[in-house]
């Protein structure tokens, strides 16, 4: 058997190209075994070997299958993205934080254009995250109202005219001018705030949220008849807060109350005015990436937060750039507005 001193002897006579091209042979033939713990995310097949490296020194694989080249980005959050891992941890660290799109673009060095683009990903990666919970047992359950937001709508696009920021709406209280998010938490953590539509809670629009409810044991709420409806619909009990002329209760009769709906609420109404209003076109986003934040900061220390959100991020579908510009209004702006006969609704 060839020992080591005469591998290394055997070198010595040889000029530098031939070592080069030796170890050339070698890094292919390791480039070129097969990566049993690697799928093909195209078509789902184990028959993978490596394939080299790309420019930014990230590993290729190749597919027996269908003969398409991957690497482990592909198919992801993070496809044709040009930031490192590390950069996205400061990304996701920065909006933890709250931080406005100019300041990250500063500390990442780079516009804040991409910036917003990660942001719109990020957050389309939380919404799938979100969406695969259910909840149960113990749950409350209430709806906020939030105005219509139409910033970044070119002026030709307009349902109305532009407003001053922080003005008043043509109808006071609930109307069809106002945002219904629904919100529930169960004991376990698991939250749902999701937009519903215009105007005042209904069994209708709590019902389209049904696909959230799993073994419900008890839903804690308000008077409103329509989460009794609910209640019924799902077989479980309406544990209510009474109402009272007289003055303003929080508890139910055996002591519970809407303690962390009121929170998230609270939350997403700070959000709105830190950031000097959030596009109505946006806005679940937004809703789903704080629900994350908050359910990590449950389960971890502040340090470790932006490594276990990116931990979930990599199991996530791929969002190009056009489908962050392509994303649809979640309310109709016709129900809206049509009534003002201006801009894209004028006859």
């Amino acid at each position: 058997m060839i020992n080591e001193k005469q591998v290394i002897d055997f070198l010595k006579t040889k000029d530098k190209s031939y070592i080069d091209y030796l170890f050339s042979l070698l890094n292919n033939n390791l480039n070129n075994t097969d990566s049993s713990d690697q799928v093909c995310p195209i078509c789902g097949s184990t028959h993978v070997k490596k394939n080299g490296k790309d420019s930014n020194e990230r590993q290729r694989y190749l597919c027996k299958e269908c003969h398409r080249t991957f690497n482990d980005r592909t198919h992801t959050l993070f496809s044709w993205s040009h930031l490192t891992m590390e950069q996205w941890i400061l990304f996701v660290d920065l909006e933890i934080s709250e931080m406005k799109l100019e300041d990250e673009a500063h500390f990442l060095g780079v516009s804040t254009t991409t910036c917003f683009y990660m942001r719109h990903k990020l957050y389309h990666a939380a919404t799938e995250i979100i969406n695969n919970q259910i909840l149960s047992g113990e749950i409350e359950v209430d709806t906020q109202y939030l105005s219509i937001n139409l910033k970044g709508t070119m002026p030709h696009n307009m349902p109305r005219y532009s407003k001053k920021r922080g003005g008043q709406s043509a109808f006071r209280g609930i109307s069809h001018h106002k945002v219904s998010v629904i919100c529930a938490v169960d004991e376990n953590d698991h939250m749902i705030m999701n937009i519903t539509g215009l105007g005042s809670e209904s069994f209708e629009k709590y019902i389209s949220n049904e696909m959230y409810f799993g073994d419900i044991k008890e839903i804690i709420s308000d008077s409103k008849s329509c989460i009794q409806q609910l209640a019924n619909h799902l077989g479980t009990t309406n544990n209510k807060v009474p109402t009272s002329p007289t003055e303003k209760r929080y508890l139910t009769r055996d002591g519970k109350s809407l303690g962390v709906i009121n929170e998230m609420m609270t939350e997403v109404a700070g959000l709105i005015i830190k950031t000097k209003g959030i596009s109505t076109r946006y806005l679940q986003g937004y809703l789903n990436f704080n629900i994350l934040r908050k359910q990590m900061k449950y389960r971890y220390k502040r340090n470790e937060m932006p490594e276990k959100i990116m931990n979930l991020l990599v199991e996530t579908s791929l969002f190009r750039n056009i489908s962050v510009l392509a994303t649809p209004m979640p309310i109709s702006l016709k129900e809206a507005y049509y009534e003002y006969r201006y801009g894209i609704f004028a006859e």
